[in-house]
């Protein structure tokens, strides 16, 4: 997949081609369904697929007070958006100055004379441009008069309620890992770089990989059965994420202990797939009960991971 992150008005960059136009956070089932039917209408037409976002979010620009905590890290947006066979992923930088340009410049400048679109595919709450009025109404109208076919995409989702980032966001805030599943289409999951701790898993008997990572959205904290992915290989495993109140932490931290691996994983990075919350943070007493929650933590932990499997993006489209 190639990705562009300027585009020259008076230079064609990447048509013509078929766009889809949103910030994809998350990149969820909707969004799944969104790039199949850009990928078959590029099929179509006989051109390129491209996917036109955003950098940064834009919320972040305009309310950063308001935006949301993303789902994704850049890298992995584009490794995900690249799995649904996009020939081209545009990471347009967004300023206030852009904020302020008309939907019927941005059509005219980027859409006709930078990508040579001969089509659009949209989700139909997306909106954009100045006071949000480049909306799914504007863009079958104006665009047609460019000649450029738009498909406006319906709400997809299940339970009768569309899939949506904000949906999953709440889901994780709540601790719902499993149910985010179902809309996500995969676990939800982080990398992270491990880095030296406190050792008091160690002292326990139970040592942890306390990770640092660049994902914004984390699920609320608590004790979750995770399966990790180091090095090619998969282990089970229970992570705890959060403050540690039994001895008071300033700073939350993610610690994960890894069942049945020994070895030394400082400096390595790890990704850990959340399957299922076990239990909220708790203050113990003292050691003795901390410890029996730990090993009832992960004879529960074994009980849930031994027949699982990580779900995971699939790339779904055949040719």
């Amino acid at each position: 997949m190639e990705i562009l992150n300027n585009l020259s008005p008076d230079k064609n960059a990447a048509g013509p081609c078929v766009v889809s136009l949103g910030n994809f956070d998350g990149v969820h089932l909707g969004h799944r369904e969104l790039f199949r039917q850009l990928v078959a209408m590029a099929k179509n037409k006989q051109c390129r697929s491209v996917v036109y976002t955003f950098s940064p979010h834009p919320l972040k620009v305009l309310f950063p007070d308001k935006s949301p905590l993303l789902l994704n890290t850049p890298d992995e947006k584009r490794r995900l958006i690249e799995a649904s066979h996009i020939d081209t992923l545009i990471e347009a930088p967004f300023t206030q100055k852009f904020a302020a340009m008309s939907p019927e410049r941005f059509v005219d400048e980027i859409l006709v004379a930078a990508l040579q679109a001969r089509g659009l595919v949209i989700g139909y709450d997306y909106a954009f441009g100045k006071n949000r009025a480049g909306n799914a109404e504007f863009l079958q109208r104006y665009c047609s008069e460019k000649g450029i076919d738009v498909l406006v995409l319906q709400p997809v989702g299940s339970d009768g309620l569309p899939y949506s980032s904000t949906r999953i966001r709440q889901m994780l805030m709540e601790g719902k890992v499993a149910e985010a599943v179902n809309l996500l289409g995969r676990h939800y999951n982080l990398e992270g770089t491990v880095v030296a701790g406190k050792q008091r898993g160690r002292k326990l008997g139970f040592p942890t990989a306390n990770l640092v990572t660049d994902k914004e959205q984390l699920p609320a904290a608590g004790v979750y059965a995770v399966k990790v992915r180091y090095r090619l290989q998969e282990y089970n495993g229970v992570v705890n994420l959060g403050k540690c109140p039994t001895f008071a932490n300033d700073k939350s931290t993610i610690e994960v202990h890894l069942l049945d691996f020994s070895g030394d994983l400082y400096g390595d990075k790890i990704r850990i797939y959340f399957v299922e919350r076990l239990r909220d943070e708790k203050t113990f007493s003292g050691l003795q009960e901390l410890t029996a929650a730990i090993e009832a933590d992960i004879v529960r932990a074994r009980q849930i991971l031994g027949s699982r499997h990580i779900i995971q993006y699939q790339e779904y489209l055949s040719y």
